[in-house]
């Protein structure tokens, strides 16, 4: 069974989720060791998805690809 992969909105979903389970940012950054206003800013999408985010999520960043879509006869690419 393939594991479930997140979007970026569903990380978020689970922060905020998280961060109001725990009673609020800094209830939140004192769980996790981390400074209030990193969590803020997390929380109010003002930073990247971090590491030490994820770690405190439970979650791990992974990376995937696939194939391009074939160029079809008489298309122009871009770029």
């Amino acid at each position: 069974m393939a594991e479930e992969l997140l979007t970026l909105q569903q990380v978020f979903s689970e922060l905020n989720t998280q961060v109001a389970r725990a009673g609020g940012n800094n209830a939140f950054a004192r769980l996790h060791g981390r400074n209030k206003g990193t969590v803020s800013n997390w929380s109010n999408c003002n930073r990247e998805v971090s590491d030490a985010c994820l770690e405190a999520l439970g979650l791990e960043r992974v990376e995937m690809f696939r194939r391009k879509k074939p160029i079809t006869p008489g298309r122009v690419k871009n770029g």
